[in-house]
């Protein structure tokens, strides 16, 4: 299981670093070209401009940065008079549960963003539900088939993940998240304890239960009479 991750890691840094580096494209391009997959479109550098609307923005818990709790601001920028794409602008402290709060509202009127594309969030098996229904104000992952239920405009197959934009915030919230270093993490440390682990057991097992055997087969002294 480890070895897996880790070769689903090492391919979503090749990933990350060849996409994350070539330059930046207008969202309609990248759409036409590489659209509707979403594969295709993911970690694609793109930009376009709109205007965002604060009071359909959610809140994504329990996103951590730079060690401290914290939720990110989801908003959605309007592309046109009926399309929207969801933006991710950042980091939030912990004490920010919910949108529409003065303390990081986004700039008025025409905004031009930079971001990478991603992937809409799926439900994992164990992951929590969204309620089906009524409008969220607080989501656990960007399910955007569940946002475009509740977002006026209909919603792009992606969502970005802000970079930068201009006008620039005016305050200093949502802190803007950096994009994660390539790095295989701890699976590889991790496949080797277990290998380990798998090793003690294979060996270790006969080697107990053979001297059980042995210590069980040797006859007991009769103890001698008055």
């Amino acid at each position: 299981w480890q070895l897996r991750r880790l070769e689903e890691r090492r391919d979503f840094n090749e990933l990350l670093t060849s996409r994350t580096t070539e330059a930046e494209i207008p969202l309609v391009e990248a759409l036409q070209r590489y659209g509707p997959s979403q594969d295709s479109l993911e970690l694609r550098v793109v930009t376009v401009a709109g205007t965002y609307a604060p009071d359909e923005e959610v809140i994504l818990l329990a996103r951590s940065y730079r060690g401290l709790s914290g939720h990110h601001v989801v908003t959605p920028l309007y592309i046109g008079a009926d399309r929207a794409i969801m933006v991710d602008r950042g980091w939030v402290p912990i004490d920010f549960d919910e949108p529409g709060l003065g303390a990081f509202e986004p700039p008025r009127g025409q905004v031009t963003v930079v971001g990478v594309l991603r992937r809409t969030e799926v439900r994992g098996s164990f992951g929590p539900s969204i309620p089906p229904e009524g409008v969220v104000t607080q989501v656990p992952r960007v399910d955007l088939e569940r946002l475009d239920a509740q977002i006026d405009g209909d919603l792009q197959p992606v969502f970005i993940q802000l970079l930068e934009q201009n006008p620039d915030q005016s305050g200093d919230l949502p802190q803007l998240v950096s994009l994660p270093e390539p790095s295989e993490g701890s699976h590889r440390g991790y496949a080797v304890q277990w290998f380990l682990f798998a090793a003690v057991t294979l060996v270790g097992y006969p080697i107990l239960l053979w001297r059980t055997a042995a210590t069980s087969a040797i006859p007991s002294k009769p103890s001698s009479g008055p």
